[in-house]
């Protein structure tokens, strides 16, 4: 039996990008933020697609944070919205050198099916202006315990490949 698994992809950082990653360190919770602020590392075609991303921390086992961005992205031809994870470590010393995507990921409600008001106002003012008028869970900030629907298997999905690979580094 094929078992389908989450798709990773490692980038290395650069020095910018690293700076970039830390002006996004938040107190542990979520918060919802437009496509467009999205950090350098969404490259520019993919980000286009994206109209919105929860930013999620959370402490590490080990005295750092995980720092995910999990994107919104909208794929027209489906009429579907499918969550795309970004996320990296966050050392003392600042994030770590390289971070990773997570593409065509397996968990519960990572592609969701909006209405038709959704793809109107799509058509109509852009899928950013619909995100920031209706937040998921209708919120904009929230606890780790109180992530939207999808966001928290895509989180889960961050760390566990985070600590397969931190692992694999210390070993």
């Amino acid at each position: 039996m094929n078992r389908v698994v989450d798709k990773p992809n490692w980038i290395n950082l650069n020095s910018s990008q690293q700076d970039e990653l830390g002006r996004f360190m938040q107190a542990p919770g979520w918060r919802l933020v437009a496509g467009s602020e999205l950090p350098s590392v969404f490259p520019e075609r993919f980000s286009e697609k994206i109209g919105s991303a929860l930013i999620i921390a959370a402490p590490t086992s080990t005295g750092g944070t995980y720092l995910a961005f999990s994107a919104n992205r909208v794929d027209l031809k489906a009429k579907a919205l499918d969550i795309e994870p970004f996320g990296v470590i966050v050392h003392s010393t600042g994030p770590g050198p390289s971070g990773v995507f997570i593409h065509h990921g397996t968990w519960k409600d990572r592609t969701q099916y909006p209405p038709d008001a959704f793809w109107t106002e799509v058509l109509q003012s852009g899928v950013g202006h619909y995100f920031l008028a209706s937040p998921p869970a209708n919120r904009r900030v929230g606890l780790l315990t109180d992530l939207p629907k999808g966001h928290t298997g895509s989180f889960e999905s961050i760390v566990r490949e985070i600590r397969v690979h931190e692992d694999g580094r210390s070993a």
